[in-house]
């Protein structure tokens, strides 16, 4: 049972007092809080590594790589691996922290502050995560390309590369922007629609 559910139940079961279910609730949505937080900093981790492991292997590359070209596209995408790994640190999780004393709506409002923060960094995923390391590759195909012809290859084979990765980064940037951010502000709208829906009824009391 995922965390809206629970929040669902333990609203629907309210006892007559109000009293036991806020503090249950606030429970749950800290939980969910620290849950989320795990996760995104365990996104955050896994990703500083493959971008650090891309950056090391593009930089070996350039260094043995058979043209300028060539050696410019893989210090590019080494670069823009490096800079993976900056923006995740500096953007990539909430610096800030909730005082455990804190009641529920400022849980919720902390909690809604995490998602807010997390949709705009898939919405802008085009920008500071694939299209560093897109233009990079762009430029290595065109080295390939250059050396292909001076050795005399057929180079529309080179164009095969290209089209390959271009869908892969095409198929990232839609899971990201769409299904992704659809999810986020799904579990927001749901998130804010309990806790509305709690604060009214104990209001109504």
């Amino acid at each position: 049972m995922n965390d809206e559910d629970e929040l669902q139940k333990l609203w629907k079961n309210q006892p007559p007092c109000g009293v036991v279910k806020g503090n249950e609730m606030l429970e749950i949505v800290e939980k969910k809080m620290q849950k989320f937080d795990r996760m995104i900093a365990i996104r955050n981790r896994v990703e500083c590594i493959a971008a650090a492991a891309v950056a090391i292997f593009f930089t070996w590359t350039a260094v043995h790589a058979p043209n300028v070209v060539m050696k410019a596209g893989c210090l590019v995408v080494a670069a823009g691996g490096v800079w993976i790994i900056y923006y995740m640190l500096r953007h990539g999780a909430a610096k800030v922290t909730v005082d455990p004393s804190e009641n529920l709506a400022d849980y919720t409002q902390a909690l809604i502050g995490r998602y807010d923060q997390q949709i705009r960094l898939l919405k802008s995923v085009k920008y500071w995560y694939l299209l560093p390391i897109y233009i990079g590759l762009l430029i290595l195909s065109v080295g390939l390309s250059l050396e292909h012809a001076q050795q005399g290859a057929p180079v529309w084979i080179d164009l095969i590369a290209p089209v390959i990765y271009t869908i892969v980064f095409g198929v990232i940037w839609w899971l990201n922007e769409v299904p992704a951010v659809r999810r986020l502000l799904s579990e927001r709208a749901q998130l804010l629609s309990i806790t509305n829906q709690y604060e009214v009824s104990t209001e109504e009391k």
